[in-house]
């Protein structure tokens, strides 16, 4: 059976599942502002009661859309298509073993794109549901994407169409080192902090006691990253170097869009939450790493001591947050 058209239109108690392999030029817009509404606890039923209000329609796909939307929003149409080829292998792979760590049974993926994350853990049984810009809405009709289990976002003023409490399990990869940028890619907003705090908490919103979210993108502390260009104030040698090797060298001190583990601390102070550092092994496949050097970082990941994982050694952030069910 195509992956692409095993959702589920099941009646069953659901959430959302916001997919997020997308890369920064989907991002782009998205996280460039928004606000955090209010949220409204409820017993999780049908899909359409768990849904905050008001709730607009777009090609059939629902979301909280305050303004008019055309469809030329900005969007990697062959980024998306390349995800497609990997993101079920990545779910059951690297996200489905953590996810079956706990009870679960909703499960949400900030970013979907096509949603390969969300149909591959569909079929293993969760109630996975995707969320991502209006612009992708033709894209899911075309592939078969429930209206049931795809849900839309503005990226002027992000707020999740989910109530308080409905996800027990939340996970986006890629996406925070764009948040709180002006063109979605390294050019930070005077407030990006403020903007990612808002961010990150808005996801820890929907949690449910006991619920954990995943996030993972480049460590700022890592001083190379071969997934972005430079920083918009990056230095003039910084740039060359970037130029000169095909992946950005930059100071380690000091700030850039990218982000590190005291970010996560930063974010969500005064929440009830713990936070683990979790290996990256298995989950980048270094494609774009020199291939005579692919089987060392391999190695060099998965060989990391646990010890390591949350330092300056690690070159991704891979933070798994538990909403503590004890406050």
């Amino acid at each position: 059976m195509d992956r692409f058209n095993t959702i589920r239109n099941s009646n069953d108690r659901t959430s959302l599942l916001f997919c997020s392999t997308m890369g920064p030029a989907v991002w782009m817009s998205i996280w460039s502002s928004f606000t955090v509404g209010p949220g409204y606890m409820n017993d999780l039923k049908e899909p359409n009661t768990m849904l905050r209000s008001p709730i607009t329609t777009l090609d059939g796909y629902r979301g909280l859309l305050p303004r008019a939307w055309t469809r030329d929003e900005t969007c990697d149409e062959a980024y998306v298509d390349a995800q497609n080829d990997f993101q079920a292998a990545k779910a059951r792979a690297f996200v489905l073993p953590i996810v079956q760590e706990a009870p679960v049974r909703t499960i949400l993926d900030v970013g979907c794109g096509m949603g390969g994350m969300a149909v591959a853990l569909e079929t293993e049984g969760y109630e996975s549901y995707g969320i991502d810009l209006p612009g992708l809405t033709r894209r899911w009709s075309s592939a078969g994407r429930s209206a049931d289990r795809f849900y839309l976002v503005d990226p002027d003023a992000f707020e999740l169409p989910f109530l308080d409490g409905s996800i027990d399990f939340a996970f986006t990869f890629g996406a925070i080192e764009h948040v709180g940028t002006t063109d979605g890619h390294a050019h930070r907003r005077p407030d990006w902090h403020a903007v990612r705090r808002q961010w990150l908490r808005e996801i820890f919103r929907v949690l449910s006691p006991g619920g954990r979210m995943l996030i993972g993108g480049p460590n700022r502390a890592f001083p190379i990253d071969v997934a972005h260009g430079p920083d918009s104030q990056a230095t003039s040698w910084e740039r060359w170097l970037a130029r000169r090797l095909g992946a950005t060298v930059h100071r380690t001190w000091g700030e850039n869009f990218l982000w590190a583990y005291p970010d996560v601390h930063r974010y969500l102070e005064g929440l009830p939450y713990a936070m683990e550092a979790r290996s990256i092994g298995g989950f980048l496949d270094f494609s774009r790493v020199p291939a005579f050097a692919r089987t060392a970082a391999r190695a060099y990941v998965n060989r990391m001591p646990r010890a390591l994982l949350s330092t300056g050694f690690n070159p991704w952030v891979m933070a798994l947050v538990t909403r503590r069910a004890d406050m």
